[in-house]
Order: structure tokens, then C-alpha cells, then sequence
């Protein structure tokens, strides 16, 4: 939560109130502005470029405020400039004023109705991270879900910000030049409500529901359920209503303590020795990892403890790699996912990005995990520790990183590694093969120097002079 969200949600509410009590209905209505439209032409004629730039930062505003004017104001955008530049005008504003009052809603009633939840809040906003952009890009085409709920909505979730403007755009785009080129006949409109007829309700009905494909594509791969947006709704508002404050958390560290045991059954249970395309690595039982109930368990007190309350530099290591690992598998798990992780993502997009978890604070992707958290606190064996559910990764640790033991644990993930000729160490004569991870993040093992880490670090005997070269990444799923 900010305070400073909470200030401008206040001065919001007071700029709203100030509109009203100011008589903004009776401006803003149809008829006050076919009375004057003779005058907004004249306004467009004698400053073309001023009347354009007040009309952008008046329509800002009124969505900014949630004043119930933008249908009539994109009506007069259409009768001023025309149906492609007023609707261009409108897009952009309303997209401006609407993520305005997201991120203002965002840091104040977003974390504290989050934060009132509880745990279970946590999980229906992991869930509806999955598929946020859809479900928005959906409500907006649709012209009956109300605007300013829209904007808020997703805000009590934590939707990421690039998301939530974008489906805004691109949502709003049909409903916005269909009713700028009807303003175009302003003067022939007695009611707003003559312009949604049934058949138009329909069109743009089918053409939300377009939006809403691939969510049933993933849901139809998907073994998971979980109640429907709708419903996790208005449970989380109910249960932020409701739920007393002595019942709604436990001590941070209590929490991630049960993680570490729930993690840790689940790793003793369904990692075992597997071997695929010719190389040997720790496999993962993906099946009966899904069906097992401590992994919702698991995944609901991770969500809800504290790494605020890992202190030393170990801590925060142990912490940020059990949770990148855990979430790993639970990204596979509940996207039902076979072959490889790359298969959640798309063309433009990446697994590592495109899935979120509300976890430490704030929704988290594994890229944030990673290169925002874990490399920052420049160990470089963490590249033996954190796995990306591929067979050429570095094997998943069949129990949890712990502080205490965390320096064993990591020296034996690197001895580990260079034992495995088939993905992490292969010599022959003058040139050896490591794992492509020390390509890729060449710089973490002494500045680009990786001959002169593997000699220090790992129990091999380095050739003197040795070429080193690396092995051929495999994708393909680290299932049994």
C-alpha cells in the first residue's frame, strides 16, 4: 500500500464530489451539448490544434474522475473532428484517464483490500493474472460492464500496468469509432440509449467473446479448476468485508517455514533420477504432482509469507531460489503443460514474463525472480541451483535451499553439474563442454572468465589451455 495512492485517491474523490456539486451533469449531458454545437464548430474552426488539445485533457479528466459524460463526450469528439481523428482523440485520452485511475486505485485499494483477503487473495489473483489481458480486453469491447468498474477491477488484483493499458486500447477502439461517426449526426439524437439496439449488443458481444478464445484454449489444456472470475469476485469482496483481523494471518516466518515442509514432501516425493534424448537428469513426476493437494497448499503460504523477514544475504538466497523453483513447477502444473515450458509462450512473448505471482509485495514474474532478486546478490553458483523445467537446466534440487546449509548445498550443485557428462562437464583432449547456462550468463563467473571459475570453483582438472565450449541446449520437459 502507498500513502500517496491513498492521497490521490482522496483528492480524486474530492475533485469527483467538486464536479458534481459544480453541475458537471447538466454541461455534460446530450442536449446541453446539441445546444451548443453550433459553438464547439466555431471553437474547431477559429483553433483548430487548441480545441483538439482541450478536448483530449477534458476527456482525461472526466475518466479520470469517473464522471458519467465519456458517451456523450465521444459523440461531440466524432461532430468536432470527424469520425478517425475524434475517435483517435478519444482512444488515446480514455486509455490516459483510465490508467490514471488504475494506478491510483492500484496502491490504495488494491493492496489494502489484498492485504484484508488474505491468502486466499493472493490465489484468485495469481489465477486471474493468467488470463488478465483477455478478461479486460473482453469487458472492454463489451459496452455493459461500466467503465469506471473496469478500471478498478483489475486493480484490486494487481494487473500488471503494460497489460492493463493495452487491453484498454485495443478494447475500446470498435465501441469508440462506432459512436464517433454516429456524432457526426449529433443534432439527429435525442437518447443515448437509442444507440444500443439489441443487434448491437450482439455484435459486439461475439466480438468479445473472440477475446475470450485463447482463455478457453488454455483452460481446455488446463487440469486445473478454480472458481470463475465472477465468483472470485465477489468471494474476495466478501471475505475482505468479512473477515475478522485477529484470523487473517499468521506470522511471515511461520508461513514460509510450513512452505519449506510442504515444498520439501513434494520434492522427496516426485523428484527422482530420469534419463531423455540421451541425457541424465533429476526428473520431476509432473502427473502426480498435480493431483497431489500440497501444492495448493504450498503454493498458498508461499504467497502469503514474508521475504521481508529473510535478513542475511543467505536467507534471501534460500528464499528467492525455493520460491523461483516452486513456481517453476507450478507454472507446468497448472498450465498442464507436456512437452516444454517454451510452449507457454507466444512469438512476442516469453513464459518467464508473461505468467505472475503476487509474491513478496508485489506480482512477480520468474524474469523478475531471477535477473531482478536472485543475480543481483551475486552468487554465481545459483546458475547450478535455479531450474527452468527443461532436461539441459541445472537438475532440481530434490530437497529445499536452506540458509544454514546453503554453501554445502550449492558447492554440491556445482559438483553435481560437472559430474554429468551428458549436460554439465565433457572433456576431450584440448576442449571441454559446459552447461550453455555459462554462456548465457557469462559475465556472473568472474567477469566473463568462465575457464579461470571452473578451475577455482568446480572439481574438475581443467586442461591447461583448454578451448571451452558448450553443450547443445535441450527444451524439452523435465517429466519422468
Amino acid at each position: 500500500m502507498s500513502l500517496r495512492g491513498w492521497i490521490l485517491l482522496v483528492v480524486l474523490g474530492a475533485l469527483t464530489l467538486g464536479a458534481y456539486g459544480a453541475g458537471i451533469s447538466d454541461v455534460l449531458n446530450i442536449e446541453a451539448v446539441k445546444a451548443r454545437r453550433g459553438d464547439f464548430l466555431s471553437a474547431v474552426e477559429a483553433h483548430p490544434f487548441w480545441s483538439a488539445s482541450a478536448f483530449f485533457l477534458a476527456y482525461a479528466i472526466v475518466v479520470a474522475l469517473s464522471l458519467p459524460a465519456a458517451s456523450v463526450m465521444t459523440l461531440l469528439g466524432g461532430f468536432m473532428f470527424g469520425t478517425v481523428l475524434g475517435g483517435s482523440l478519444v482512444v488515446v485520452a480514455a486509455t490516459l484517464g483510465a490508467t490514471i485511475l488504475f494506478l491510483v486505485a492500484r496502491s490504495s485499494l488494491g493492496g489494502a483490500l489484498r492485504d484484508k483477503a488474505g491468502p486466499f487473495a493472493a490465489r484468485v489473483s495469481s489465477n486471474f493474472q493468467a488470463n488478465a489481458f483477455e478478461y479486460l480486453l473482453f469487458m472492454r469491447i463489451v459496452p455493459i460492464f461500466p467503465f469506471f468498474v473496469v478500471n478498478v477491477v483489475p486493480a484490486l488484483f494487481g494487473m500488471h500496468l503494460r497489460a492493463f493499458a493495452l487491453a484498454t486500447l485495443v478494447g475500446i477502439i470498435p465501441g469508440t469509432f462506432v459512436y464517433a461517426h454516429l456524432g457526426r449526426e449529433l443534432g439527429t439524437i435525442s437518447s443515448l440509449g437509442d444507440l444500443l439496439s439489441v443487434d448491437v449488443l450482439v455484435a459486439f458481444t461475439l466480438l468479445g467473446l473472440i477475446a475470450l478464445l485463447p482463455v478457453a484454449y488454455r483452460k481446455w489444456k488446463s487440469v486445473r479448476s478454480g472458481p470463475a472470475v465472477p465468483v472470485a469476485l465477489l468471494a474476495l469482496a466478501l471475505s475482505a468485508g468479512f473477515a475478522p483481523d485477529a484470523n487473517q494471518a499468521r506470522a511471515a516466518d511461520a508461513q514460509y517455514d510450513r512452505f519449506v515442509e510442504v515444498y520439501g514432501s513434494l520434492l522427496d516425493d516426485h523428484v527422482r533420477p530420469a534419463r531423455k534424448s540421451g541425457i541424465t537428469y533429476a526428473g520431476v513426476d509432473y502427473v502426480a504432482w498435480r493431483k497431489d493437494p500440497r501444492h495448493a497448499e504450498a503454493l498458498a503460504v508461499l504467497l502469503a509469507s514474508n521475504p521481508a523477514m529473510a535478513g542475511s544475504r543467505a536467507e534471501k538466497l534460500a528464499y528467492w531460489i525455493n520460491a523461483y523453483n516452486f513456481l517453476t513447477v507450478d507454472l507446468i502444473v497448472r498450465e498442464g503443460e507436456a512437452q516444454s515450458i517454451k510452449n507457454l509462450g507466444g512469438i512476442f512473448s516469453s513464459p518467464w514474463k508473461s505468467f505472475q505471482w503476487p509474491v513478496g509485495g508485489g506480482q512477480r514474474s520468474l524474469d523478475d525472480i531471477e535477473h531482478g532478486i536472485i543475480r543481483k546478490l551475486g552468487e554465481p553458483r545459483i546458475h547450478f541451483a535455479v531450474n527452468c523445467a527443461a532436461i539441459s537446466c541445472p537438475d532440481l534440487r530434490g530437497e529445499p535451499y536452506a540458509a544454514a546449509t546453503l554453501d554445502s548445498q550449492l558447492a554440491e550443485q556445482v559438483a553435481r553439474t560437472f559430474a554429468n557428462p551428458t549436460k554439465g562437464y565433457a572433456a576431450n583432449g584440448k576442449s571441454v563442454w559446459v552447461s550453455k547456462v555459462m554462456d548465457w550468463y557469462g559475465n556472473d563467473f568472474n567477469g566473463g572468465a568462465v575457464a579461470t571459475w571452473i578451475r577455482e570453483n568446480a572439481p574438475v582438472n581443467m586442461p591447461s589451455g583448454a578451448r571451452v565450449g558448450f553443450f547443445a541446449y535441450d527444451w524439452a520437459l523435465n517429466d519422468l
